[in-house]
């Protein structure tokens, strides 16, 4: 695999460790910089590859799977032909993972780490005799050694429930009750029916989460921030409401009026919250038979209210992966590709900068 140059693929919080002489000996010889790619001999398989910072050595290992996730320890992903989670680690060992166990009724695992990585949330959802969905939510920290059922939900047909992100210092996980089938009506994932699960040591109690509750929309989390891309009437554009998820009042940024580009969705927001990015396709116009797909990436500057276009034309659906560049640059990769790209949020500069997607960065220490 190239990497051109490989540290643009390097995360700002990566650079600063680099900078730390008194820590860096010892962490250099246990890092790696994680990627996936779908192998080119057989599309159905993914390589995750992880490669040592300081010897440029490679691990690859190749997987039926999907949903790959970086975690302190190494890397987790459904295997779709076990039907079973399995954990992946830097050198090259596969093993089913130690505590999300997926039964042979289990129709969805779904799950979701804490920002620190210290936490994970988990779902699996199965079919009952009637065929409707019993889904149970489980909470551990990322080692097992504190395991929780925290609820269980159903028989519901056709709703699962989904964990989407944890809240700030992990008090609450943010959930989505899932209609199976939705996914397919738009070229991003769009959610509705969102609530908050608080977690204590005593209880559990819900509360509903900001903003219409019925609105089939693409959804963000971050920075104790829910962002929502809402339709507009007047312009057809998508406004980007924000709401502080601590009770302050909601944020609405005006729309971009683009055309016939109305599709958005994976949005990606920045650790301060000071800005975010999302991906603007162009929606089918089966009158014009215009099939090819193009998408912009849009810049939402917060703190100013305002949203731009940030970037050129991209001949696929697009997918922000991370800022990085003290947050003046983002990178991105595309549906159909294996590659990462880098654009510069100042000057919308776009290169390729890797020939893999750019997972993150594990500490082995």
């Amino acid at each position: 695999m190239r990497i051109k140059p490989f540290v643009f693929i390097l995360l700002a919080a990566a650079m600063s460790v680099f900078g730390q002489d008194v820590v860096q000996p010892g962490l250099q010889q246990h890092s790696w910089d994680v990627f996936t790619r779908r192998n080119a001999e057989n599309p159905a398989q993914t390589d995750l590859i992880f490669i040592n910072l300081l010897s440029g050595e490679r691990t690859t290992i190749g997987a039926a799977g999907e949903h790959f996730t970086l975690t302190n320890g190494g890397v987790i992903y459904l295997d779709r032909q076990a039907g079973q989670v399995k954990l992946a680690k830097a050198d090259g060992i596969v093993r089913d993972h130690p505590f999300i166990h997926a039964s042979s009724d289990a129709r969805h695992v779904d799950w979701v780490l804490s920002q620190d990585g210290d936490q994970i949330v988990w779902t699996i959802s199965r079919i009952v005799d009637d065929g409707q969905l019993i889904t149970a939510t489980w909470l551990a920290d990322i080692a097992g050694a504190e395991i929780r059922e925290l609820l269980v939900y159903g028989p519901r047909e056709g709703i699962r429930l989904l964990p989407i992100a944890f809240g700030e210092n992990e008090s609450e996980i943010y959930m989505e009750a899932h209609a199976d089938g939705s996914e397919r009506l738009s070229a991003y994932t769009r959610r509705t029916g969102l609530f908050a699960l608080a977690v204590t040591a005593d209880e559990l109690h819900t509360r509903a989460l900001p903003g219409a509750p019925n609105c089939l929309c693409a959804v963000g989390f971050g920075a104790n921030r829910m962002l929502r891309l809402a339709p507009d009437s007047d312009s057809g554009g998508l406004e980007v409401e924000v709401y502080p998820l601590d009770g302050g009042e909601r944020q609405v940024i005006p729309a971009l009026s683009r055309g016939n580009y109305r599709d958005g969705g994976n949005i990606l927001v920045s650790e301060d919250g000071t800005q975010a990015i999302y991906a603007l396709s162009r929606a089918r116009d089966s009158a014009a038979e215009i099939d090819e797909i193009r998408t912009l990436l849009v810049h939402v500057d917060i703190s100013n209210g305002r949203q731009r276009i940030a970037s050129s034309p991209i001949s696929d659906l697009a997918r922000p992966l991370a800022f990085t560049d003290e947050d003046r640059a983002v990178l991105f990769t595309t549906g159909q590709s294996s590659l990462t790209y880098k654009l510069d949020l100042e000057n919308g500069h776009q290169a390729e900068v890797a020939d893999a997607v750019y997972l993150g960065q594990l500490g082995d220490h």
